[in-house]
């Protein structure tokens, strides 16, 4: 991405702020959402986890689908009865 080993420690450790230029490639290059930073007071958007897997299963077959749907079940299965 052509930026500096300084600049990107500078982001990382002193919380400086990309440009939106690079700010904009990031998230671009890694599929997450700006949503969440801009509009941090609506909740109501999903996070950058939740786009990434829609990414994911929007690339999968009925059978990874099927996989995916149990394991989902059985961890919120697990969640709840964790909670209760």
């Amino acid at each position: 991405m052509y930026i500096s080993p300084r600049y990107l420690a500078n982001i990382e450790n002193k919380g400086q702020h990309p440009s939106l230029q690079l700010c904009t490639e990031f998230a671009i290059r890694y599929n997450i959402s700006l949503d969440q930073f801009i509009f941090a007071e609506n909740e109501g958007n999903k996070s950058t986890q939740r786009r990434q897997l829609d990414v994911l299963l929007d690339g999968m077959e009925d059978r990874g689908l099927k996989i995916v749907t149990a394991t989902a079940q059985s961890i919120r299965e697990t969640e709840t009865e964790e909670e209760a």
